[in-house]
């Protein structure tokens, strides 16, 4: 970002209070990445910025560059997901997608590919969708599109087809000659659905059916690949889904 005023089409990953009027506003954007602006006077309650600085909010938002952070001047929402203020289920996932988008990107670089992801995230949560499944397509969609995608073709150490299990600390699976001590073990029909997931565009998880074990296994890997691999800790929002 070069430009003293400039515009950008985003998403609202999170707000903070600032001061006695204001919010800092985190977002993220197709063409200028992820980063933090200030939007004066939005907690007033006559505020023109109040809604459109929201969670969940997708709008075009016009900034002038400020000492330490941009100034959003303008706003113009595109679409927002009430649903998600007036239904609890709703707020956690969607707000973990966010919180999640949110820890693995950094920098300013271009975001066109998560942005699209998050947006489609929360317009599938906002539909009728197996929620839990969505979350396991979009975190293993997420660190593909972030450049962290677990290893899940074939032994990551030797290359053999042939896989034991599931190595958090090698970033993918392993053969029976290879295994950790950390092997976590999978279930072909799991590895075949993670497969699917990271390869399919994430619409076509309501076409996909998958039992529980295979989600609590999906987590399982998931969940061990951001410890290990990614140092993300604790996910707050995490704690309130319902898988």
């Amino acid at each position: 970002m070069t430009q003293r005023i400039f515009k950008a089409e985003g998403l609202v990953l999170r707000t903070r209070i600032l001061g006695e009027a204001d919010r800092l506003v985190t977002l993220i954007t197709w063409e200028e990445g992820k980063f933090e602006a200030v939007a004066r006077g939005a907690r007033k309650t006559k505020s023109k910025l109040a809604a459109g600085v929201d969670l969940f909010t997708h709008g075009w938002f016009t900034f002038h560059r400020g000492r330490t952070w941009p100034i959003i001047t303008g706003q113009d929402t595109i679409e927002r997901f009430p649903r998600f203020r007036d239904t609890p289920d709703l707020y956690a996932y969607g707000l973990y997608l966010a919180e999640l988008t949110d820890r693995l990107v950094s920098g300013e670089e271009k975001c066109v590919e998560i942005c699209q992801l998050l947006l489609e995230g929360w317009k599938l949560l906002d539909g009728d969708v197996d929620r839990t499944l969505l979350c396991r397509g979009f975190e293993l969609k997420l660190t593909a599109s972030a450049g962290y995608s677990p290893h899940l073709h074939s032994c990551v150490n030797c290359g053999a087809e042939s896989t034991a299990g599931f190595s958090p600390s090698q970033g993918g699976l392993l053969c029976s000659r290879c295994q950790r001590a950390d092997l976590i073990k999978v279930k072909p029909g799991t590895l075949a659905l993670a497969r699917r997931l990271i390869e399919a565009p994430l619409s076509q998880i309501k076409m996909l059916r998958a039992t529980d074990w295979q989600k609590k296994e999906l987590s399982s890997i998931i969940m061990a690949f951001f410890a290990y691999q990614l140092d993300l800790g604790e996910i707050k929002s995490r704690r309130f889904l319902k898988d």
